[in-house]
């Protein structure tokens, strides 16, 4: 049993870390699941498009996929989206089935690809 609570101990202890760090232009990848089920990719260097955005991260583009399709995220990146700054999402639904969907930064519409 103590065993098992230090093994608890331990993992949380590297989520916390993990989470905590944030390197610039690196994608921090998790090889649990347990840790972070997807993927980030890092967006574009260049901020100056940043500033009229309503979708300015990749963790708000995943919640705003996922308010509009079920499933688990695998990957997200930056992407243009109609010409726009944008994010495209990687989906994996319940029945094994992946899907991309894009989500426009400027103003927050959802497509399915």
């Amino acid at each position: 049993m103590q065993r098992m609570l230090k093994l608890n101990a331990i993992l949380l202890g590297l989520m916390l870390v993990i989470s905590s760090h944030s390197v610039a232009g690196t994608s921090l990848v998790a090889t649990s699941s347990i840790v972070a089920p997807f993927q980030l990719v890092p967006g574009p260097k260049d901020n100056r498009q940043s500033k009229n955005l309503v979708v300015s991260s990749a963790q708000q583009a995943i919640q705003i996929a996922k308010r509009s399709y079920s499933g688990k995220v695998l990957k997200v990146q930056s992407s243009s989206v109609n010409g726009n700054p944008g994010y495209r999402v990687k989906l994996l639904t319940n029945d094994g089935v992946i899907f991309y969907v894009s989500v426009d930064a400027t103003n927050g519409s959802v497509s399915r690809n």
